[in-house]
């Protein structure tokens, strides 16, 4: 039987992604002043949302993993699902320069924008743009960010506090361990968005979207 949310490796790594589209969607309210003056309000925490597109399958492969996205009863199971396209910093493809170092969470800025990190190699960057994942609260949830501003880590391996988005939500804490190295968020089918298509009178193939699960 099937162990759900599906790991990785019993889902997500099986799929030949050939386009992954992930944006950080905002659940945001703007209301107008008389004077002009717009103002913003956030409604619910932003959350992190992808389209998936699949490489042309023989119908047997393509059936297979159909089979597999209708084992997520649309949008009731959950699965774990990272960017395919940036799976390493920046700064370390292939992840060598991290090696056996644990990350964790060295301190979380008042403001929730940012974080450091510490148990880094000595120099470490972590880049604009990078991925990073770690769970926190109990019962525990995957969170699920991008670095917003380039630092290195000192000699001791910690880095200054950076911004990253979305925010830190409650329930994270120092020490928690951060992922760098294939980071994953929680994700769930968006209902309806299963899209298997015919490539040709052989092959055909599936794309669908998902949205992050807290």
């Amino acid at each position: 039987m099937l162990a759900f949310p599906l790991s990785p490796a019993a889902f997500a790594e099986l799929l030949p992604v050939v386009d992954v589209r992930f944006r950080l969607a905002s659940n945001q309210e703007l209301s107008g002043l008389g004077s002009g003056q717009i103002l913003a309000a956030e409604l619910a925490p932003s959350l992190w949302e992808a389209d998936v597109t699949l490489a042309p399958l023989k119908h047997g492969e393509s059936s297979e993993i159909q089979a597999k996205l209708e084992a997520l009863d649309g949008a009731i199971r959950s699965f774990y699902l990272g960017d395919s396209f940036r799976q390493y910093p920046r700064a370390d493809p292939g992840g060598s320069l991290l090696g056996s170092s644990t990350p964790v969470i060295a301190s979380i800025h008042a403001s929730t924008r940012g974080l450091a990190l510490s148990g880094l190699p000595a120099g470490y960057v972590v880049s604009a743009g990078d991925l990073f994942s770690f769970d926190y609260g109990t019962p525990a949830r995957r969170a699920l960010h991008r670095i917003c501003e380039t630092v290195a880590a000192d000699a001791s391996g910690v880095t200054a506090e950076f911004e990253v988005r979305p925010h830190i939500r409650a329930g994270a804490s120092a020490g928690l361990v951060v992922t760098l190295i294939r980071p994953t968020g929680l994700f769930g089918l968006r209902p309806g968005s299963v899209n298997p298509s015919m490539s040709s009178r052989v092959r055909r193939q599936l794309g669908f979207s998902v949205i992050q699960r807290l």
